[in-house]
């Protein structure tokens, strides 16, 4: 059988970046432990501030030392990783990219997506948050393939944008769709679970949702819920306490992937589709969303 064995993680991150990767370690070796071949952390994984020109303070490049952390990580536990967001040096001094970078058990990159879709939201009963003020967003969807599959990168509230999943997995083959993210209480509690289980079933993908849960600050505080869910829409993975700091395992299957894909052919049909309304439909585009 096609199975590979994964974790999916849940943090508090706090305004420490060594605090951080103290816990990411832990959950880090907690998943090798286990004998998984790869570890998918949360959006704001390694920082999560007060204040966004506190976060912004904290960018740095790719290759820079908070990174190599990571990097060294992967390879002394020999996890590939996903490293659900990060605050990598933007395009000018006032604004950072929130990047989703995989690395494989090399501690090399393999992908880096920059989030698309930035969260400035007046959230019901909830903060104003507005991510484009320290944030420029990317401009490109990415799939890569690794032991997890051909896996789908995302960060947050891409959540929301059907079409970006769509594309990811109709367009460019993937397999499991990842939504690492930090939600707010709020808007957690109302859709976290609803939107993860569709995409997982209108894809008919795995969908991977690492969350950041609990109070990081006096200002700011997360849902949790990480989740792993099947392409049948069944949650199959989840911690038993939604905000606690730790790791859910799970055995993805992809013969029962391809087989729930088989049964119910969701991609022809859509080709199908997309050709008796194409006068009102965009042509498909990988590059476009």
């Amino acid at each position: 059988a096609r199975r590979c064995r994964v974790a999916v993680g849940q943090m508090t991150s706090v305004g420490n970046q060594l605090t951080n990767f103290n816990t990411c370690k832990q959950l880090a070796e907690q998943a090798a432990k286990a004998g998984c071949q790869m570890l998918f952390l949360p959006e704001c994984f390694s920082f999560i501030g007060s204040s966004q020109p506190e976060s912004l303070s904290k960018a740095e490049p790719l290759d820079g030392p908070a990174m190599a952390r990571y990097r060294q990580l992967a390879r002394d536990t020999r996890l590939w990783m996903s490293l659900g967001g990060f605050q990598e040096v933007g395009p000018d001094e006032h604004h950072l990219y929130n990047t989703h970078v995989v690395l494989d058990d090399g501690g090399d990159t393999v992908a880096s997506y920059r989030k698309v879709h930035l969260f400035d939201v007046d959230v019901p009963n909830g903060p104003v948050l507005m991510e484009s003020r320290t944030t420029a967003p990317g401009g490109q969807l990415l799939i890569c393939d690794s032991p997890a599959g051909r896996l789908g990168l995302t960060v947050c509230y891409d959540l929301r944008f059907p079409e970006v999943y769509q594309t990811l997995t109709w367009e460019l083959g993937a397999q499991v769709l990842l939504v690492p993210s930090a939600f707010t209480k709020v808007t957690g509690a109302a859709h976290w679970e609803v939107l993860l289980r569709a995409r997982a079933i209108e894809c008919q993908c795995y969908v991977i949702a690492a969350a950041q849960g609990g109070v990081h600050n006096e200002k700011r505080e997360s849902y949790g819920h990480a989740l792993i869910i099947d392409p049948w829409g069944a949650i199959v993975g989840h911690l038993e306490d939604p905000q606690a700091t730790g790791v859910a395992i799970v055995d993805l299957d992809f013969d029962y992937l391809d087989s729930i894909r088989v049964k119910m052919p969701i991609k022809e049909h859509r080709a199908k589709g997309r050709q008796r309304l194409a006068r009102q439909l965009p042509p498909p585009n990988g590059s476009r969303e």
